[in-house]
């Protein structure tokens, strides 16, 4: 089914098994209150963490058995039942009708093919506009928690500010041993450089960029990143281009999702070919495929992701 399906039936059953997703980047403590009254009315909650697929980043710091972890040890706080509970790794596919899909699969695998479902959540804005895309599946609606947002943790938290009231006492302890390590040090000197950039754009900017895969048989083109944004991740060889310029070629595939860029909206233009032999790309060089593929968070945004994509295209 694709997101312009029927809306879900608002009535739970509740002897259902309920889905609840999110990407809990941190959790706080509305994520840990709304998995408590899932458990409330149903007999287990599948807890999917979004984005496990992506590197970290100032928008994804923490893994997903990070978060995972968190999240257990707020419910014990809590005193929450977490053999009630499993999580599961989700990841993103800068594609609706995929994502949406592998929901799907995930609770089925849990849960089994045939069992009802119900999905929690509620609506705060487009970002939650998923919780339409399942029909047949009822739906488990939370009260909103204002002014508890990760956004604003994470802010705080690369700033160097006061963590905000509403984190559970293990997040906030999590948070703080994480602020230690070289990781955060990465990331930190990453949100300092994006909001650079943000502030030197003009408001509302709209990005393009081009990529190059070379693809053979067993080896993929990458080169290494070197500014502060994404430093030492995989990347596919390319330019973001000037505020206003346009790409030069007809694309063999344009990637257009509005949160695949952590600075602005950047759409990616993406060439089957070898670069042109330009200095800037000669610090390309050949990784293994094999080893590309079961790397996801070695590599930059979604390039990941596009690989994998041009890989599909290759098979047909």
């Amino acid at each position: 089914m694709s997101p312009g399906g029927p809306r879900v039936i608002s009535k739970v059953n509740a002897g259902v098994p309920a889905v609840f997703v999110g990407r809990f980047q941190p959790p706080h403590a509305a994520h840990v209150a709304t998995i408590i009254q899932a458990l409330g009315r149903a007999p287990r909650v599948l807890v999917l963490v979004g984005s496990a697929n992506l590197a970290r980043s100032i928008r994804n710091p923490f893994s997903a058995p990070e978060r995972a972890r968190m999240l257990r040890a707020a419910l014990q706080e809590a005193g929450a039942d977490v053999r009630q509970v499993r999580f599961r790794a989700l990841s993103d596919h800068f594609d609706a009708n995929r994502w949406a899909a592998d929901v799907r699969w995930q609770a089925a695998q849990v849960f089994g093919p045939a069992q009802a479902v119900a999905l929690v959540g509620f609506e705060k804005d487009a970002s939650t506009a998923y919780l339409r895309w399942f029909p047949g599946w009822s739906r488990l609606p939370v009260p909103e928690a204002p002014g508890l947002n990760a956004t604003d943790t994470r802010a705080a938290l690369f700033e160097g500010l006061p963590l905000p009231p509403g984190l559970p006492e293990s997040v906030r302890a999590f948070l703080t041993q994480f602020a230690l390590t070289p990781a955060f040090a990465r990331l930190q000197a990453e949100w300092h450089a994006v909001r650079r950039l943000q502030a030197a754009l003009p408001a509302g900017a709209h990005l393009q960029e081009e990529r190059w895969v070379r693809l053979t048989a067993q080896h993929i083109w990458l080169q290494t990143r070197t500014q502060a944004i994404g430093r030492g991740l995989w990347e596919l060889p390319g330019r973001v281009l000037a505020p206003g310029v346009q790409p030069g070629a007809v694309a063999d595939t344009v990637f257009d999702h509005p949160a695949r860029s952590l600075v602005a909206h950047t759409t990616a233009h993406v060439y089957r070919a070898d670069p042109p032999p330009e200095p800037r790309y000669a610090a390309s060089r050949p990784v293994l495929l094999t080893t590309a593929l079961a790397r996801p968070r070695r590599f930059f945004e979604d390039h990941h992701v596009i690989l994998g994509r041009f890989l599909e295209a290759a098979a047909y």
